[in-house]
């Protein structure tokens, strides 16, 4: 298990512009360890070739060390791109000034005036104050040890430091229910247990005026309290729809109210809680298809747009009614019951079973 820390560091401007430089050349070198590898259609290695190495000494004033780290990181940069279909492949573009940095480059000497101090080197060398924070003390306070890595980089005008924290995974369980909980911005999570956390969420969201700042970090502080009052004791398998695209491909459909409404729900947040929830007690998290679960009639099995109205699920072919959450939550339940993707994949008979 992997927990972040992130810490803006309060450091001066002269030191930021030095960063900064380095930073830049440190991109450069890694984008151009992307176009060579890119070009030479190499995606899978671990280590880069020394004649990639060479080159960039040449032509980039860092270490060799600092060369390596930047053609490691390169490569994990092309190589998640061969996760994606052959027609969304592309040659990617390291933009943001960032740099992966491993024990070799850093470490964290004694505090001083209040601050820690975080010493880099490698022909350049930097100080960088810094404080801990609360998540430090709870990740070190859950038995989570610091890793030798880190991440550097500067955004809005900040430097952020990301200090990574590791431990050995729970094991999964073998032995409880199987769950699914329909996410959404009217109610933030429906369980098919029968529990509602944020319920009704959206009025909160309602509060905030239209040019109000800081609502998404209220939100999402809100969002996440509400989240730990899930009890996931005794579940060994929750299911989710897989939501990361609803979006795509939808541009000029909605309007404005709902599009801001949209970019206050916060799905990938609260999905990334749920699975640092889960993977710490042992919890196995899926996700399915969310085609048709909130039209679709688990008693009778038949699915129609009409069965849906707002909070309302009324099947219009054999007259089960419920709160439609709660009917998506047990249509989720039941793919993971059925270990299938997706609605169009259930069979009939397997859902009879479960009745």
């Amino acid at each position: 298990m992997i927990r972040t820390v992130k810490v803006v560091s309060p450091i001066n401007k002269g030191k930021l512009e030095g960063i900064h430089s380095f930073l830049v050349e440190y991109n450069e070198c890694v984008n151009y360890f992307i176009a060579r590898l890119w070009s030479k259609k190499e995606f899978n290695n671990k280590f880069l070739d020394t004649k990639y190495i060479e080159s960039a000494r040449l032509r980039f004033d860092l270490t060799s060390r600092l060369i390596q780290c930047a053609g490691k990181q390169a490569s994990e940069i092309v190589k998640s791109q061969r996760k994606l279909s052959k027609r969304q492949q592309q040659m990617p573009r390291f933009k943001t000034l960032m740099a992966n940095l491993d024990s070799r480059f850093w470490s964290v000497v004694e505090p001083k005036n209040t601050f820690e101090w975080l010493k880099l080197q490698s022909k350049f060398k930097f100080y960088i104050p810094f404080n801990k924070t609360k998540m430090w003390d709870k990740w070190t306070g859950k038995g989570f040890t610091q890793s030798k890595s880190l991440r550097l980089f500067i955004k809005k005008g900040k430097l952020i430091i990301e200090f990574f924290f590791e431990k050995e995974a729970t094991e999964l369980k073998t032995e409880g229910t199987v769950e699914g909980l329909d996410l959404g911005y009217v109610n933030l999570g429906y369980c098919s247990t029968g529990q509602v956390v944020g319920e009704h969420i959206n009025e909160f969201i309602k509060t905030f005026k239209k040019r109000e700042k800081h609502t998404h970090k209220q939100i999402e502080q809100r969002a996440l309290q509400e989240l730990k009052a899930l009890d996931l004791s005794g579940v060994k398998t929750l299911v989710l729809e897989e939501l990361k695209n609803v979006k795509s491909g939808n541009r000029g459909k909605f309007s404005r109210e709902h599009n801001r409404r949209m970019s206050h729900w916060l799905y990938a947040k609260v999905t990334n809680w749920l699975k640092q929830r889960c993977e710490e007690f042992g919890i196995q998290i899926e996700f399915k298809s969310p085609y048709k679960t909130s039209q679709y009639c688990r008693i009778c099995g038949k699915w129609d747009r009409r069965n849906r109205n707002g909070e309302r699920f009324l099947c219009i072919h054999c007259g089960h009614e419920e709160h439609s959450d709660s009917n998506g939550a047990q249509n989720l339940k039941l793919l993971g019951l059925a270990g299938v993707y997706s609605l169009r994949l259930l069979k009939t008979d397997f859902q009879a079973h479960c009745l």
